[in-house]
């Protein structure tokens, strides 16, 4: 059966600018996600991991530059997306939970508030209706005012770029830069012209929609009104019976019907927006989803009340508030201990399986994805080395830098010298003409000083990009640490098989 393809990067480089030039933070990345995966993003401090999925998220620091690529998620490049468009995935359907809870709270808000916050803020109904119903043509209009956007940043970006290189002359240098100039605001001034009739299309659209809505809230507001009137009627009509004989009896049924007049106000303020009780009764019952007990109780206490574990768990329940189709978990265990790591680790796994939900888990830690992801994607030096099933990146890692990750994690029968990886990651001002760990790589070739390699084919859903694999290199065992883990666990996992 195929898979649905839920989001796409494809070919995504982002750098950053610095006063001693652009740093090369993601390079020509790629992977696609699909619906009800887990994809673990695994790779050293400084690797891309986070900007990659920061890139996602539309949460980029201000000095960053997507310098080129597409992240494709429901049929559009969320590269090229407003950030009014954008606010309407972030969070709604794109959720994500940062490592570090202490952070992620504020400590002088209580939790319940914390929770809720999102769900009040984007809960105007009518106005979210609206927006639905001229939201392409919307859309249209401020992509075509992004795109002129993102010409005047690349004018800004060529510029400074051009201005630090030392290998051009003056001359050169504003040469380059006129050219430039001259070209895209040729493309400006195109772009321009479209936005006077697209705009008068959106506002078009946004009077019509607008028209639209008034007409289901006025029928609405007719539905409201009979409904609480026969409900007042039918108070008023008890209260004129009450007497002495029947006092009790007729009391509890006014506080039946009062009841019920204030659950009928409830029902149709709710038809026009997300209601503070609303809110309440959805936090509570994902907070204990995620296993926050007595969540009622606990709802109005602040973040100090809670331990690390229990705080992450605050975390998980809002992004999980807006029921996110897409989940991205940056280091989700990084700051607690080895047991509530276990806990999230299984809690994540189990909200999967419950909402369907597509996974990126980013983590410095290949030990930590073992029995979590479905896929895994390594990353160095701002590019995806290594690309493939967990399975197939456990059993059968090609790349020496995967070696490395994995010859450095314990595991419970370890018994030899954990190995470590010399020297340090490269300077991303000046990216490595060849492959970028070949500093730190004993089985690095002549040609991997060089000559970037190209990724190599290992089996339909693995590839690895390193010289190794090429035919004509010399023939190299992954060490011998590996090589007994590996034997070890095809042994387990027949062992069980038997079982079974």
């Amino acid at each position: 059966m195929k898979k649905e393809k839920v989001l796409e990067v494809k070919d995504l480089s982002v750098s950053f600018r610095t006063p001693n030039g652009l740093v090369r933070a993601v390079r020509e990345v790629s992977f696609d996600l699909y619906k009800g995966e887990t994809l673990a993003i695994v790779g050293e401090s400084g690797s891309g991991k986070s900007v990659t999925n920061r890139a996602i998220m539309g949460i980029l620091a201000g000095n960053a530059i997507i310098d080129s690529g597409e992240i494709n998620y429901e049929n559009q490049d969320l590269t090229k997306l407003s950030e009014a468009n954008f606010h309407k995935i972030r969070g709604n359907k794109i959720g994500m939970i940062f490592q570090d809870p202490l952070s992620s709270l504020n400590p002088t808000m209580k939790i319940g508030k914390q929770i809720t916050e999102a769900m009040l803020v984007n809960g105007n109904r009518i106005k979210n209706r609206e927006l639905t119903i001229y939201h392409h043509e919307y859309h249209n209009y401020l992509n075509v005012l992004e795109q002129i956007k993102i010409l005047k940043r690349e004018i800004i970006d060529f510029s400074y770029e051009v201005s630090v290189d030392e290998d051009l002359t003056k001359d050169e240098k504003k040469a380059k830069i006129i050219e430039l100039k001259a070209d895209h605001n040729s493309r400006i001034k195109n772009l321009q012209s479209k936005t006077t009739e697209l705009k008068k299309i959106f506002l078009e659209k946004k009077k019509e929609a607008k028209e639209i809505v008034k007409k289901e809230v006025d029928q609405i507001n007719l539905e409201k009104k009979n409904a609480l009137e026969e409900i007042s009627q039918e108070i008023a009509v008890l209260k004129k019976s009450l007497n002495d004989s029947n006092k009790e009896q007729v009391k509890k049924e006014i506080e039946a019907k009062e009841h019920l007049l204030e659950e009928k106000r409830e029902e149709y303020r709710r038809k026009f927006k997300v209601t503070k009780r609303e809110a309440f009764e959805t936090a509570t019952e994902i907070m204990e989803e995620v296993g926050i007990t007595e969540s009622k109780k606990r709802f109005n206490q602040y973040p100090f009340q809670f331990s690390g574990g229990m705080r992450q768990r605050i975390v998980i329940a809002t992004a999980l508030t807006a029921n996110p189709e897409l989940l991205i978990c940056d280091e989700p265990t990084t700051a607690l201990d080895v047991t509530i790591q276990g806990q999230i680790l299984n809690l994540i796994k189990e909200i999967k399986k419950e909402r369907n939900l597509s996974v990126i888990f980013i983590t410095h830690d290949l030990g930590v994805v073992a029995n979590i992801a479905d896929r895994v994607a390594v990353m160095y030096a701002g590019k995806i080395v290594e690309y493939g099933t967990a399975e197939e990146i456990f059993y059968n890692p090609q790349h020496p830098y995967t070696w490395a990750l994995l010859s450095s994690v314990p595991d419970l029968d370890t018994t030899e010298r954990l190995l470590s990886i010399p020297g340090t990651p490269p300077d991303m001002l000046f990216p490595p003409k060849g492959d970028a760990f070949a500093d730190r790589n004993k089985y690095a070739l002549e040609i991997d000083l060089h000559e970037k390699p190209p990724y190599f084919k290992v089996s339909d859903s693995h590839y690895a990009a390193t010289w190794l694999l090429h035919p004509d290199a010399p023939k190299v065992e992954m060490p011998k640490i590996i090589r007994d883990r590996v034997a070890k666990y095809k042994k387990q996992d027949k062992a069980e098989q038997v079982k079974k």
